[in-house]
């Protein structure tokens, strides 16, 4: 699909999709399974000093936030301070320019921003009736739109009555205050101000993943908003760290609440997506799940039948580990499995297959079957094209690698087969392709399969596409698209679209974030593409 602006004098823009440029830092050999660092706080600074200016600023005041709370924030390195390499936030309870309790909220607005990405602070929080400590972000946009318009997400929440909880949640127009969409990790058998914690999310394009410690525990996509809201988080966000005293939802402290109460941090990292392959290469990410076990992979299921195997206990295709999934043991209808999605323009060609196995000591069994499957899908997560492999039955030779190419073409209202195919194509409307690997156990039968070596190609593609908007800026126009992280970018003109041909502007690298190219107004129109160049 074409994505193009009309610059004309008398056109009517489109908002600007703005953000900080993340930058490298100093922390680069710090890195993540499918994602690159570009941004950290690693609170390296002398003890006592304050926050790095550069990175941090402060909100600073009484009157509630909204929220009823009862601090008075400042920037006082009585309630925010470096210490033993860490960031110190100390609520107090004093009496402070009538207030009877103090904090700090500190934020990067202003200083750096970002749009998707890896999210993540290692953090111990306070404890006490009262105390409601968090790690979020907040739109760029807020001054302008204001809230819930500019999108919140809470990477972490708690309240300090919950000991062993917290929540992930987002806000935004339709989906605010007690109506966010959220869900909640319980840390078994401890208290979360025990220690520390790593609290993270990957942000994408439409979907949104909360992790605790690795786990992940909660996502969201446009698809879980009430209907009729929009989905808000396309646009760069800036980070914020506090402990708010009081209010709305934690209540207020009472006699078992002691002072001072701190929330410590010792880092926080913003990573962005690894480099995508080069076109033709494998769009999975840890396809052989060697990296990191089942990072990058999305689990559903009960749980226990979703597993990471490795070559002491199971027969592997390659490498030293596999992943391995059997039925949840319900008496009714179930499905199991890993999936990763991948954000796909309309008519992108893909080639899938992967490989399984069916053990001698565990052979599928029963009514079981098991397969790989492609589908396309919209922004509202809707199947709008399906494709599988062949089925791992009970006919299946056990303890023999299969090589499963996704080949047959499926009805998605009524997932029969339709055709035969070699090529998948993402149709119109397409917004990400979901690879999945699934296991069906329609009762109570026993048996597993395993899969190894998993692959999506992308083929007969020179280059794609990217989603763009633009704002008026003067006489200029600024054209603003994301991109990934040392990626090629071109963006072209044309002064005709009967002209089949696009002319070159510029050349540039992606970074991660989000690139903006500013032009001038022409008399007449002309028209601008952005394309990822494949090499």
């Amino acid at each position: 699909m074409i994505q193009f602006v009309n610059l004309k004098r008398s056109m009517k823009l489109a908002a600007l999709l703005a953000g900080g440029l993340v930058c490298a830092g100093s922390a680069g050999a710090q890195n993540t399974t499918g994602w690159t660092l570009v941004w950290a706080d690693e609170f390296a600074q002398a003890d006592g000093s304050s926050p790095d200016p550069a990175k941090w600023a402060y909100d600073i005041g009484a009157g509630g936030w909204g929220n009823n709370e009862l601090e008075y924030y400042t920037s006082r390195t009585n309630n925010v301070r470096v210490e033993g390499g860490k960031l110190v936030i100390e609520a107090r309870q004093e009496s402070y320019l009538g207030s009877s309790y103090t904090s700090a909220r500190l934020k990067t607005k202003g200083k750096i921003s970002w749009t998707y990405g890896r999210i993540e602070a290692r953090i111990q929080i306070p404890r006490g009736q009262g105390l409601w400590p968090a790690f979020w972000m907040l739109g760029t946009n807020i001054d302008s739109v204001s809230w819930p318009n500019c999108g919140e997400i809470d990477i972490m929440e708690n309240i300090g009555a919950e000991t062993n909880l917290v929540h992930g949640t987002i806000h935004g127009p339709g989906y605010s205050g007690g109506g966010g969409i959220g869900g909640p990790y319980t840390l078994a058998g401890a208290a979360f101000a025990d220690g520390f914690h790593v609290f993270a999310v990957e942000w994408e394009t439409n979907r949104l993943r909360w992790f605790v410690d690795g786990q992940q525990y909660f996502s969201a996509t446009p698809a879980s908003l009430p209907g009729g809201a929009t989905w808000v988080f396309t646009q760069p966000q800036f980070l914020l760290l506090n402990v708010a005293v009081g209010g709305n939802w934690p209540g207020n402290p009472n006699g078992s609440t002691t002072f001072p109460q701190r929330m410590t941090v010792d880092y926080v990292r913003v990573y962005a997506p690894m480099n995508l392959p080069a076109c033709g290469g494998n769009a999975l990410t840890n396809p052989g799940f060697e990296s990191g076990g089942l990072a990058s992979w999305t689990t559903y299921g009960a749980g226990f039948n979703t597993l990471l195997e490795n070559s002491n206990n199971v027969p592997v295709h390659g490498g030293s580990n596999g992943f391995k999934v059997f039925g949840q043991f319900t008496g009714s209808d179930n499905y199991s499995g890993v999936y990763q999605d991948l954000p796909t323009s309309p008519g992108q060609n893909f080639t899938a297959d992967g490989w399984a196995l069916t053990p001698s000591g565990d052979k599928i069994a029963g009514a079981n079957l098991a397969w790989i499957e492609v589908s396309f899908r919209d922004a509202s997560a809707s199947v709008l094209a399906l494709y599988r492999t062949a089925l791992i039955s009970t006919n299946t030779t056990a303890s023999v690698w299969l090589n499963l190419a996704v080949t047959n073409q499926l009805n998605p209202a009524t997932s029969a087969v339709i055709g035969s195919v070699t090529n998948l194509v993402a149709p119109a409307s397409t917004s990400f392709v979901r690879y999945q690997v699934v296991f069906r156990q329609p009762a109570t039968a026993a048996g597993a399969v395993l899969f190894d070596d998993l692959k999506l190609t992308a083929t007969g593609a020179t280059e794609f596409p990217v989603p763009v908007s633009a704002a008026r800026v003067g006489n200029g126009l600024n054209i603003g698209f994301v991109t990934f992280l040392d990626l090629p970018y071109q963006v072209r003109w044309k002064a005709n679209l009967l002209d089949p041909n696009w002319l070159a502007l510029t050349n540039l690298t992606g970074n991660g974030g989000v690139q903006t190219v500013t032009v001038n107004f022409q008399s007449t129109s002309r028209f601008y593409r952005i394309a990822r160049l494949c090499n």
